[in-house]
Formats: C-alpha cells, structure tokens, sequence
C-alpha cells in the first residue's frame, strides 16, 4: 500500500464509502465493511455485474485506508482530526500545504 493512502482526504472519503459515523470503532468499521461487501458482491447484486464489481473494489479499497489509518492507535473520521492523528512526518506535509499551498513560489 502506498504511504499517500494516508493523505488525509483520501481517508475521509474512504470513511464516506464505509458510511462510518466521525468516532466509530473497529467494531463497527468491519461490521460496515461486511454488510457492504454482501450487499455490492457481484454475485449477490442485482444491478449490472460491472457496477457491482466497481463498488467492491471501492468499498475494498476504502477499508485497506481506513485500517492502515486505525493503526495509529488514536482515530477519528472528522476532517480535523485527522490531520492530527498522521505520523509526525505526514502532518508536516499537510503543514506546509496549508502554509505555502497558495503561494506561486511554493506550489
């Protein structure tokens, strides 16, 4: 898994697939995870067999983030605490981002 699976909107928009609430826990992540999963497998879904496999791959996807992400052991799904909860290194990017982002210079 690449290291930028950890950049902070990937791992939001991955909370939106998995439908998790901002504190939900491991518990919950894999019961989401579960009942999704059966829901848009393709050989269980009743829509076309390549927007079934589509949404699987998606909903895969959205887990590996979210379980690379919850291995850091304090998590939350709200935009601002994510930033916060990344490695030292990873919120020193979003740092200088948010810092000189803008900036002709810089960016």
């Amino acid at each position: 898994m690449k290291d930028d699976d950890l950049d902070p909107d990937k791992i939001y928009e991955a909370s939106k697939v998995l439908n998790l609430n901002e504190k939900a826990t491991m518990k919950e992540i894999k019961e989401s995870y579960r009942r999704l999963i059966k829901k848009w497998h393709p050989d269980k879904c009743q829509q076309n067999p390549d927007i079934c496999k589509a949404k699987t791959e998606e909903i895969i996807n959205a887990y590996r983030i979210i379980i690379k992400y919850c291995h850091y052991q304090k998590y939350s799904f709200k935009k601002e605490d994510i930033i916060s909860n990344l490695p030292i290194e990873k919120q020193m990017d979003e740092d200088w981002k948010n810092r000189f982002g803008n900036d002709p210079l810089w960016g």
